[in-house]
């Protein structure tokens, strides 16, 4: 199989994990990774412990984000090794860095700079809060990030506090849309022979990440999410039964909808009490009261058997040894070993893309410092001072490149068919729009996308609910009977003409309505087509509703977040559906650039589960080589199980401050807390952090937020203040982003929503078009087609 980016040379200079994971998903996809590293040390990542595990030297979370990649050691601060570095820039296709705003420039590594020396480069920069503003220098850390944004208010219950999730969320959704980012620049230079400026901020990925929410909140009058009270809550907008509740052996997770049928199965009456869709909202806390009782009185395996064959999504909530261990992982393939230089292997977590029904594995770990610096130099010829002359040719041959069309997003052109619904599907389809595809929704007549309905709360926007319009806007409405032969033959008048067709039906269904990839590549062999399952193609959970929580549920990912008495805690948001969405994207993203240079379209596979395992690849490698042991969170204040004290938000006399990573002394002298003076070794910040939490949360009741962080920030200590949404909106830092936009649909309906967080050349990927009508763009769509047909389902 020829993996997508095969032939494309990427250099990274990014540390940690957001970057870098962008470097490892273009590895995966077939891209050669060669990371520049500091001599002797490499890069900090190396030294982040987790869990205090190291292996050959380095971190093993190192490990888990830089396998498959080169590491070339240079000093940038030496002319020699600088003029070598450049020598591999003019030849790379990708650059990728992630310094504060400024280190770069200083260095004479700016884009500018780069952009003169390779004009087709195409130039990537993650910054924590952007390059502007009264943020900007901030540490773009993980935690920071989440307690900055708000999206530390939408898990657990309304009585916790801020409740972070227990894993780097921040850092592994802006490295997807890095990704995604770097990726559509790279089709844009196949058409103009130009690079571009890629920017990505873990700020705006977030804010993004929470966009249907975000959606609510600014179309609502500004009210606040509110989360339920009852343990297990899972999502602050949606309506009883949602949650994880306790039975008489484990957990079971119950997803929206079905309330009707748990009442007659349960005999609970809570229909007579709540009749409707919209009381199930507003009851809901009584509601999910009275189902934790009955479901208390049974195990787990019970339910299942009951709830299944009557269509209720539910699922057992399942830790990491029994999440691994199931067939439905097993099936999955999704472990793989990679080997080490002592000949050792290391088990971690394969990509979660198949191209053309291959899964993507690498047995190559991640590089010692400097391992491949003395081959590079040599396959390159690199030699210790630039040369002017293979300079001048290459400006010479990029000089000869077609001038970019002014102001085009990167996808202009791209047509794409989508059949997808609900969240998972849709909002791959909205990453492409955003980058400027023409995207044609394929909608049943009269109902449409059952999202349309799929209530958040109880806020309805022009008629439909607030989630479809934030995942649907700048879409078109093509509503057609896929059992009506005539309208068949107009969708199939659309797919000949189609560069991506993309869906996320059950496995079989689209056999059934005749639309599988192999009648669709039949008909347009260059077509690259996408499909998101629930469990993927195969093994005995393929047939299994692929709803959010209930793969957040058998992954284990309940596992991570909350302390340690809170029993299973769900993301309070849908977070399963979006990294599938993300992960199809870059599937397709990168099929598209492999047609670019060899004509040849592709299939591209992702499942949810494999998207959630993918997402906790760091804790699951930790598992995976610690001897089988369980994430074991903190008592109180957790936000990572395999991170040491202070990592956590702490509640001050005023509200709650968030600190990550740093020296427990140097703590303890900024804070005046002689207790925390007791604990010099660095490895006691793991083996005794639940002590060490114990004493930093009653020192810091003390005093105020910011009278902490006037004297934590000076001293560079990690931190941040926790802030609700209402208080990031109105703040400089957020007004600095300029995240939120304004839709209109085709009514006149106007509402308020979130952009894309990728920014090319600088420029704001924006469109003022909103979410469609059902069926409104069917007229000027057949109009378009050579045979036309009547508009039998036009809005």
């Amino acid at each position: 199989m020829s993996l997508p980016l095969s032939g494309l040379l990427v250099i990274e200079f990014s540390q940690f994990l957001a970057a870098p994971s962008a470097g490892l998903r273009l590895a995966d996809l077939g891209a050669r990774v060669i990371k520049i590293e500091r001599p002797g040390t490499g890069e900090a990542g190396r030294q982040i412990a987790i869990k205090n595990l190291f292996v050959e030297g380095s971190s093993l979370v190192f490990h888990t984000i830089n396998r498959n990649k080169e590491s070339y050691a240079a000093d940038l601060k030496n002319p020699d090794d600088l003029a070598q570095v450049k020598q591999l820039l003019a030849r790379a296709d990708v650059m990728t860095h992630n310094f504060r705003p400024g280190i770069m420039e200083k260095i004479g590594l700016g884009y500018e700079e780069v952009r003169a020396l390779n004009p087709r480069l195409v130039y990537g920069v993650v910054t924590g809060y952007g390059a502007t503003g009264p943020w900007a220098t901030k540490p773009g850390q993980d935690l920071l990030i989440q307690s900055m944004s708000g999206l530390t208010y939408l898990s657990g219950t309304k009585d916790d506090g801020p409740t972070p999730f227990g894993i780097a969320v921040a850092d592994i959704i802006c490295g997807s849309h890095f990704a995604q980012g770097l990726l559509a620049a790279l089709l844009k230079r196949d058409r103009t022979g130009r690079g571009a400026l890629v920017e990505v901020s873990l700020l705006e990925s977030v804010l993004d990440m929470q966009f249907e929410l975000l959606t609510t909140h600014l179309n609502d009058g500004g009210q606040l999410p509110q989360r339920g009270a009852a343990r297990g809550t899972a999502h602050p907008y949606l309506s009883a039964p949602y949650g994880i509740y306790q039975t008489q052996d484990g957990y079971l997770a119950l997803a929206m909808g079905n309330l009707d049928k748990l009442d007659a199965t349960l005999k609970l009456d809570i229909l007579s009490d709540y009749p409707t869709a919209s009381s199930w909202f507003d009851g809901r806390d009584d509601i999910s009261a009275r189902l934790a009782t009955a479901l208390r009185e049974a195990p787990t395996a019970t339910w299942l058997a009951k709830l299944e064959p009557l269509g209720i999504w539910c699922a057992e909530v399942l830790n990491y040894q029994q999440a691994t261990r199931s067939p439905g992982f097993e099936v999955l393939g999704m472990k793989q070993l990679v080997k080490l230089s002592d000949g050792q292997q290391l088990a971690t977590t394969r990509c979660p893309i198949r191209i053309d029904g291959e899964k993507l594995y690498s047995d190559k770990a991640a590089p010692k410092p400097g391992h491949n610096t003395a081959a590079i130099g040599e396959e390159f010829g690199l030699v210790g001072s630039f040369s002017q002359q293979a300079s001048d040719s290459q400006t010479l041959r990029n000089a000869q490149d077609p001038l970019e069309t002014a102001n085009q997003k990167p996808l202009a052109g791209l047509l794409v068919v989508d059949f997808s619904q609900f969240l998972s599907g849709p909002s791959a389809a909205l990453r492409l729009a955003d980058m400027g595809a023409r995207v044609i929704k394929i909608e049943r007549p009269e109902t449409g996308d059952i999202c349309r309905h799929l209530y958040t709360s109880n806020v309805i926007m022009n008629g439909e609910s607030s989630v479809f319009h934030a995942i649907n806007r700048n879409k078109e409405s093509f509503a057609v009977d896929l059992k009506n032969e005539d309208d068949k033959a107009q969708v199939w008048e659309l797919i000949s003409r189609a560069d991506v067709v993309m869906h996320n039906y059950r496995p079989g269904v689209m056999e059934r309505l005749g639309f599988d990839y192999a009648r669709v590549k039949a008909q347009n062999p260059s077509v690259v087509y996408g499909e998101i399952s629930g469990y993927g193609p195969e093994g005995p959970w393929r047939d299994k509703p692929g709803q959010d929580l209930l793969l957040q549920s058998v992954s284990g990912l309940t596992w991570l977040s909350g302390n340690a008495d809170a029993g299973p805690v769900p993301m309070g948001l849908s977070i399963v559906d979006m990294l599938a969405g993300a992960h199809l994207a870059q599937g397709l993203l990168a099929c598209l650039v492999r047609r670019g240079r060899i004509g040849a379209g592709g299939l591209v596979q992702v499942s949810m589960l494999e998207s959630a395992f993918d997402f906790q690849f760091e804790t699951l490698t930790t598992f995976f080589n610690d001897g089988g042991a369980l994430p074991a969170r903190t008592q109180h204040n957790n936000a990572h199980a395999y991170l040491g004290a202070p990592y956590g938000i702490y509640q001050t006399s005023n509200g709650f401050l968030a600190l990550a990573m740093g020296s427990i002394p140097k703590l303890g002298q900024l804070l005046g807390c002689e207790a925390l003076l007791s604990y010099p070794e660095p490895a006691q910040a793991f083996t005794q952090r639940d002590e060490i939490k114990a004493t930093l949360a009653d020192h810091l009741r003390t005093d105020t937020t910011e009278a902490w962080l006037a004297v934590l920030e000076p001293a560079d200590i990690w931190c941040a203040n926790v802030l609700s949404w209402d208080k990031l909106l109105a703040h400089d830092g957020f007004a600095a982003l300029n995240m939120v936009q304004e839709v209109t649909m085709a009514d006149g309906y106007r509402y308020r929503t979130t952009r894309c967080p990728i920014r090319i050349n600088g420029e704001l990927l924006t469109s003022p078009i909103g979410s469609p009508q059902l069926g409104q763009d069917n007229a000027s769509i057949l109009a378009e087609l050579t045979t036309l047909q009547p508009a039998r389902h036009d809005a």
